[in-house]
């Protein structure tokens, strides 16, 4: 029964026989305006003007053979049959929600659509088909459109005249330039392939955002076959969109985020550098030593091989247990009270995956923890690396969940502060789950669910860094990494594709980005050198999370301390990223109260191109451009308008332009009327500790605020607010002990108020 007649009380025909052209319904802030007769349906609001143009809706069925590998998956015989609706035969507006009920070209039922407002700017349509499994919409195409979102996207940031699908899987080493899988599919992945995809779409052009609620494989047009663009998602019984009007793109960000899921603030140590630390507890005391006798600030020590590794061919890896290796870390326990002592947080590693030579195997298939084949054996594949057959635990059961959250207790009670929550791509789309989902249905939630089950075993001073998600994972995961980019400068997906992910990040509304400090991949590529380490770390230091990786063959590529000189400028740059904390707590917790990320595409702040994939902004005032280029010794830079900059460095006028940059350093610019609270002087760790280690209170006691312009307000995370009156005309360096008041320098008053303790302040002012 449809949803007309199941209302037929209610009911009224405002498309009755005699009416001509389209019909105006208000919807909340939204207007409809519907043709029976075209069937067109154009969405506008009332404030923010044209929304969507000739809105049509798609159902039929489709099918396609599934083939798995190495968490990679091969769609093959892909068929489709579906069409869109003709005419609108119906239309309720006596009573919210509006009803449309529409119809074929010959006024065969078609399907029904749900239209109501929720939250100002937030417009909901439910799409219920009359029969069909693809469920889907169009609409007009303009002149100026552009697509950011989507997720994490290693060569594009806007996706317009692009046709992909947005499914969860492995992304492989190196792509493609195209959406046909090569012969080594299971190695190699497409231009869009990736751990990360998001169903949302950003016009940001309209100040518009595009949800799609599905957990089923979307696939999208977007104006790449011709004037309009498509959304097609596969096994839904009913299509969800949720249409955002808004102000301006960064608001269109924060209503996705106020309906996708807030983010909770990390603890302030997770924005200070981490160092990997593997190979046993001497290393880990060896690593330690060396950062703080070159002073270079840590407060994360990670250790992904605590539960075992050994080299092979495939470079140096994990073992498949999910419990301490104690002839690595015999004492495991005594060593994370060192590190705590030290002010370092120690964080280890987990993975969904149960390998079928690992001790946790019977434990965890006698305890109905894993998925299964229908006849309830163990559902198994070839694992990585060394093609062990592999089961995974079953997140939909609470015997998986019990099982996953009891090795991560132990975890936490030897003293680990959290890990690598790695994986969740690899949900087979034939597997049988305990909850009785059809798991291709389900495939593109695993993320979200392994993320979930994350966040109920790091409670408290505890985080975790994932790489996987689909809509809903923005507010779970405290960080999210790139995944395992090569190691090399390769624009397939080495180096530079750190930028277009961190972009598409940003445009998703993922808060808090990072990425492996040299790469991970060296499979078809060379071993990470000393040139791209020192690159790839300055581009670290101006990520929200500051991290590094030894990489897949750990031996053969370069390290933080493969010489003094790189750990000098490992020290150096971990000081300055470290001295931004309190701007970037600041970005930190606009995130997680507003849904603004840390890291955006430069066009959605200033006037800028959206396709941009070679810089970043930090917060939304300093432009991040690294030199992505092996041998070159700087770059060009273009710096967008609607302002005046700065070089960072220098706090000197910058045009743009050719940029030196010599190895260990990276272009950064500061926007005009900008305000940037920094630590004067800089710890050794931004964890609260007592004893000889200067530790997050003894940074606190200090600042450094640079002006430049008229400088507006800022305000901290702790609530510190700075104003600034007045236009500077001279530079000034002014020293001043105060807990509020007010500060003269460069002929501007800096107001400091809701400071929670007094500080020693260097206002530093540049006109």
């Amino acid at each position: 029964m449809s949803l007309r007649h199941a209302r037929s009380g209610l009911l009224i025909s405002a498309l009755a026989a005699g009416c001509a052209g389209p019909r105006d319904v208000a919807v909340g802030s939204f207007v409809l305006s519907v043709d029976k007769k075209s069937g067109t349906i154009d969405i506008s609001h009332s404030v923010y003007g044209d929304v969507l143009e000739d809105v049509r809706f798609i159902s039929g069925t489709g099918s396609a053979s599934i083939e798995m590998q190495l968490g990679s998956f091969l769609f093959e015989d892909v068929t489709r049959d579906t069409s869109e609706h003709a005419t609108v035969a119906e239309l309720e507006d006596k009573v919210l929600p509006v009803y449309l009920s529409l119809a074929t070209a010959d006024d065969a039922p078609f399907g029904d659509l749900l239209v109501y407002e929720q939250g100002d700017g937030l417009l909901h349509l439910e799409f219920t088909p009359a029969a069909g499994d693809r469920v889907g919409f169009s609409a007009d195409c303009d002149a100026q459109d552009h697509f950011l979102g989507t997720g994490l996207h290693a060569m594009d940031v806007d996706h317009v005249g692009q046709a992909f699908s947005l499914w969860v899987s492995e992304p492989g080493v190196g792509k493609v330039e195209d959406e046909n899988p090569p012969s080594n599919w299971y190695q190699v992945g497409t231009r869009h392939a990736t751990s990360y995809p998001v169903p949302f779409l950003m016009r940001p052009h309209r100040n518009q955002g595009l949800l799609l609620e599905t957990t089923g494989r979307v696939d999208l047009d977007l104006c790449a076959s011709g004037p309009r663009f498509e959304a097609l998602a596969w096994h839904d019984g009913m299509l969800r969109v949720v249409v955002m009007a808004s102000n301006d793109e960064l608001d269109t960000l924060r209503q996705f985020s106020a309906y996708n899921g807030r983010p909770l603030l990390p603890p302030p140590w997770v924005f200070a550098p981490w160092v990997d630390a593997i190979r046993g507890s001497q290393r880990v005391r060896e690593v330690v030593s060396r950062l703080r006798a070159f002073d270079a600030p840590v407060s994360a020590i990670w250790t992904e091989d605590w539960k075992g590794g050994e080299d092979s061919s495939y470079g140096y890896h994990l073992s498949p247990e999910w419990d301490l290796d104690a002839t690595l870390y015999p004492d495991a326990v005594e060593l994370a009270a060192e590190l705590a002592d030290d002010g370092i947080q120690w964080l280890a590693y987990f993975a969904p995956f149960i390998g079928s030579d690992s001790r946790a195997w019977d434990e965890a298939v006698a305890a109905n923890a894993v998925i299964t084949n229908e006849d309830g054996t163990p559902y198994t594949f070839l694992g990585v690396p060394d093609l062990t057959e592999t089961t995974m635990l079953d997140l939909t059961s609470d015997a998986g969940r019990a099982f996953a959250l009891g090795k991560m207790q132990a975890a936490r009670d030897i003293g680990f502060d959290g890990w690598m929550a790695d994986y969740a791509e690899w949900l087979p789309t034939d597997a049988v789950l305990a909850s009785g989902e059809d798991a291709l249905a389900v495939h593109n939630q695993w993320p979200v669910l392994w993320q979930e089950l994350n966040v109920e075993a790091t409670s408290g001073d505890a985080t975790f860094f994932a790489r996987s998600g689909w809509a809903g994972a923005a507010g779970l995961a405290p960080v999210v990494w790139a995944g395992d980019q090569r190691t090399s400068f390769d624009t397939d997906d080495g180096f530079p594709t750190v930028v277009a992910m961190g972009l598409g990040a940003g445009a998703s509304g993922v808060p808090y980005f990072s990425h492996d400090v040299a790469g991970y991949q060296s499979i078809g590529n060379d071993p990470s050198n000393k040139e791209l380490w020192l690159r790839w770390a300055a581009l670290a230091a101006y990520t929200p999370v500051m991290r590094t990786h030894h990489g897949a063959f750990e031996a053969d590529n370069w390290q933080f301390d493969s010489d003094d000189e790189t750990t000098e400028a490992w020290a150096e740059l971990a000081r300055q990223h470290t001295s931004l904390f309190p701007y970037l707590y600041a970005m930190a917790k606009r995130a997680a109260d507003e849904g603004v990320p840390m890291l955006l595409p430069p066009a959605l702040v200033y006037e800028d191109d959206y396709a941009r994939t070679d810089a970043w902004l930090l917060g939304d005032k300093l432009l991040v451009a690294p030199v992505l280029e092996a041998g070159a010794t700087g770059r060009d830079v273009t710096l967008p308008g609607g302002t005046v900059w700065y070089d960072w460095f220098t706090q000197q006028p910058a045009q743009g332009g050719r940029v030196e940059s010599p190895l260990g350093t990276i272009p950064v610019f500061v926007a005009g009327d900008s305000i940037i609270p920094t630590f004067t002087t800089v710890p050794d760790t931004l964890v609260d500790v007592a004893g000889t280690v200067q530790g997050y209170a003894d940074a606190d006691a200090t600042r450094t605020v640079y002006i430049f312009g008229d400088g507006g307000t800022f305000v901290e995370a702790d609530g510190t607010t700075y104003t600034v009156t007045g236009t500077p005309t001279k530079a000034e360096f002014v020293l001043s002990t105060v807990s509020s008041g007010t500060i003269a320098a460069g002929d501007v008053d800096v107001d400091i108020s809701g400071a929670p303790v007094t500080r020693a302040y260097q206002i530093v002012v540049t006109p």
